[in-house]
C-alpha cells in the first residue's frame, strides 16, 4: 500500500511549495496591519484646593527637602512611582498603591519601611491607573511642576491626583 508513487512526488512537492509561497505573498499584499489605539481623554491635574497656602519653593527656603503627601481623588486605583535623585544610582524607583479616593482632600504622607522618605527638588514622580483604563500622570518633576507644590507650614511636598 503506497500513498504516492515516484511519478507523482515531484509535482506534489512543487504544488505544496507554490501553495505556501502564494499564501505568504497573499498575506503580505492583502493585509495592511494597522494598530488601533483608542483615544483617551486628557487628564488634567489641578492645583491644590484654595484652602491650602501654596508657596513657590526655593532651595534656600526649604533646603530642597521634605516629606511627600499624596491623595488619589480619582475613581481609579493608582500606582505612584518615585525616582529619587539621591537614590538614582543605588536603587530602583520606590512605589506605592492607592485605591480610588484614598487620602481624601488632605492626602497621606508616604514613608519607606526602613528610613524616612525625603523628597528633594528634581525628584521624578509618575502615577498611573492599574485598572487598565490607561490613565496616566507624569512625569512630574518635584519643584518644577505645578502638580507638586510645597506646603511651607508642614514642610512637605503635596501631590493631589484629580480626574
Amino acid at each position: 500500500m503506497q500513498f504516492i508513487n515516484s511519478k507523482q512526488a515531484y509535482p506534489f512537492a512543487l504544488g505544496i511549495a507554490l501553495s505556501v509561497l502564494a499564501i505568504g505573498v497573499w498575506q503580505k499584499v492583502s493585509y495592511q496591519t494597522e494598530r488601533y489605539l483608542p483615544q483617551t481623554t486628557p487628564v488634567v491635574i489641578e492645583q491644590d484646593p484654595p484652602t491650602t497656602k501654596i508657596v513657590k519653593a526655593t532651595t534656600t527656603e526649604v533646603g530642597g527637602q521634605g516629606a511627600l503627601r499624596i491623595a488619589n481623588l480619582t475613581d481609579h486605583p493608582v500606582r505612584i512611582v518615585l525616582q529619587s535623585k539621591l537614590d538614582l544610582l543605588m536603587s530602583e524607583p520606590f512605589n506605592w498603591d492607592f485605591v480610588p479616593g484614598e487620602g481624601g482632600d488632605k492626602g497621606l504622607q508616604l514613608s519607606l519601611p526602613q528610613k524616612p522618605l525625603k523628597v528633594i527638588k528634581g525628584d521624578i514622580i509618575f502615577a498611573f491607573a492599574t485598572d487598565g483604563s490607561r490613565a496616566y500622570w507624569g512625569p512630574i518633576v518635584v519643584g518644577e511642576s505645578n502638580a507638586v507644590v510645597w506646603q511651607s507650614d508642614r514642610r512637605e511636598w503635596s501631590f493631589i491626583i484629580k480626574p
